[in-house]
């Protein structure tokens, strides 16, 4: 049976199709057509039916595969956003079976995933960029201390590979290491400023001018204003 087709819009359906033939079978036995030649226009109407076909499949094709690409690009999308927020235990459609599922409705359940990992990778970069901040900071604040030590500064880099809770502990357990250093630092130092300030008062010597001579930054008129400056240190 021969379908019909329009090259444009729609596919007739059989019944359609086998109506408009005997018309058409009609009009050329009233025009005297001879079988012959009924039979060559009938094979070149199948041949630009098949024609229109072809091309029907080629740009479903086409479509398909494009479509299979975007699913593709997304599902590794998706498997490199959790390797690298470390989040392997979430349902993901890719670790589903899924193969009675279409590709638009495969593409349906991993763009929304896809987006949620990106809001919180980008969350998690601005935890990260914080505590690195916080880090650099008080790493230079101490090397200005200890300028032989600037090390925490230079051995910290972010892996944007790896921005797992596990890899954001370490840097908070490595912050408070160095706000704990930092605290120690000021302690001691206060306490080394309190001694020198009663030497100074023992021997009679000048304690602004004493300490200054050490570090301008430590230059106090009185031990009040030193404990107080130390303290403001502390809270920071």
């Amino acid at each position: 049976m021969l379908a019909l087709g329009s090259p444009t819009i729609r596919v007739r359906t059989s019944t359609n199709c086998n109506v408009l033939l005997k018309e058409l079978q009609q009009i050329w036995n009233d025009i005297g057509e001879s079988e012959a030649d009924q039979d060559r226009m009938l094979l070149e109407l199948e041949r630009e039916c098949l024609d229109v076909y072809r091309r029907k499949v080629d740009e479903a094709a086409n479509a398909k595969a494009r479509l299979h690409q975007s699913v593709a690009a997304k599902e590794a999308e998706l498997a490199t956003l959790m390797a690298t927020l470390g989040e392997l235990n979430i349902d993901s459609p890719i670790q589903r079976e899924k193969r009675s599922n279409s590709l638009e409705q495969k593409l349906a359940s991993v763009a929304p995933l896809v987006e949620d990992l990106r809001v919180k990778k980008e969350e998690r970069m601005k935890q990260f960029s914080d505590i690195k901040a916080q880090i650099e900071k008080i790493s230079g604040e101490i090397s200005g201390y200890n300028h032989l030590n600037n090390a925490p500064v230079s051995s910290l880099t972010l892996d944007e590979q790896d921005l797992s809770v596990r890899k954001l502990t370490e840097y908070q357990a490595h912050l408070h290491t160095l706000q704990k250093e930092k605290s120690d630092r000021l302690h001691k130092v206060l306490e080394c400023v309190n001694e020198v300030h009663s030497l100074c008062g023992v021997l009679g010597l000048d304690f602004g001018q004493t300490v200054s001579e050490v570090d301008p930054s430590l230059h106090r008129t009185s031990i009040e204003q030193s404990t107080t400056s130390a303290i403001a240190h502390l809270k920071a």
